[in-house]
């Protein structure tokens, strides 16, 4: 499971709202394309895909009929992002595009990195490794260009999940090493911390991964981001099952299981519940799993 390393920073696109004691009508039309957008990204953290996408739809009409390009691009990316979720990987393929085609044309290259690393898991989930190594040589480069420490250090972090995926674990910790000391935000921390996890589980320093798993957690429980968070609990868990702590592998599953449940993810919840399983009967902690396999036959 590493659909953290790929899904997250889906929405984060910079919105460039003006302010001050003079608002021009275009300022306010702005605002509301803001707010419709927000509440989009709202509702797609809480796995609300059908209200998400009316908000997105409505930010994006507004943003067209006021020539508003930096709204446009936000919204095609965030559409593009709800049909990633839905599994429409060709959907998607051409939202992230379009959206990467206006902000390339306006050199706002920061946003065209995000829509580029987005791009890059569209193409791992279709299983096109070449499209995935392409993509995301465009997004680093892209980052470059724009000069922007949080978009280089975005492209560092997807660039060391790749490389977590592919078991190499020195290129991850090189790439790591890079991203740390530009992650400013809490979100790009949580990623780093995440991944971190991620290299420290996969070389059995348990103690580690721990430490860095409960960080990201930490992180991601603030701003809410609820896939990052199940992915955060479900990593805690296999820590501890390495450790042969049943109960709190358990614990730490569950709580994994609940959050994917709200999101509706049901291959993460068949994985979680083959995780409970295994715990509760090699742990021998005789615990009821009715409710998790009615969640399951429920879907």
């Amino acid at each position: 499971m590493s659909g953290k390393a790929w899904v997250a920073m889906l929405l984060a696109v910079v919105f460039l709202g003006g302010c001050g004691g003079s608002r021009s009508p275009f300022t306010k039309q702005v605002d509301k394309v803001e707010k419709f957008g927000d509440k989009g990204d709202e509702w797609f953290n809480e796995g609300n895909l059908p209200r998400a996408t009316r908000e997105f739809d409505r930010a994006l009409t507004l943003s067209r009929s006021m020539d508003y390009q930096p709204g446009v691009a936000r919204q095609l990316n965030n559409l593009g992002a709800v049909a990633l979720e839905q599994g429409d990987l060709n959907l998607a393929r051409d939202l992230f595009t379009r959206a990467w085609e206006v902000n390339r044309s306006r050199g706002s290259w920061a946003e065209a990195s995000t829509n580029q690393a987005n791009l890059a898991t569209v193409a791992q989930q279709a299983g096109d490794q070449d499209a995935v190594i392409r993509h995301l040589t465009e997004a680093e480069n892209e980052a470059r260009w724009s000069k922007d420490k949080g978009a280089l250090a975005r492209s560092y972090v997807r660039w060391a999940g790749l490389a977590l995926d592919q078991l190499d674990f020195s290129r991850a910790e090189s790439y790591l090493k890079l991203a740390k000391p530009l992650a400013r935000t809490t979100a790009l921390k949580a990623a780093v911390a995440f991944q971190q996890g991620r290299l420290a589980l996969a070389r059995s320093d348990t103690g580690g991964a721990i430490v860095h798993l409960i960080r990201a957690l930490e992180g991601d429980r603030q701003l809410q981001d609820r896939a990052a968070m199940a992915a955060d609990l479900y990593y805690l868990g296999e820590a501890y099952r390495l450790r042969r702590n049943w109960t709190r592998a358990f614990r730490y599953y569950v709580r994994s299981f609940d959050v994917y449940a709200s999101l509706g993810r049901r291959a993460q919840l068949q994985e979680c519940m083959a995780r409970i399983k295994e715990t509760n009967r090699e742990g021998y902690l005789n615990q009821p799993l009715e409710r998790f396999e009615k969640k399951l036959k429920a879907g």
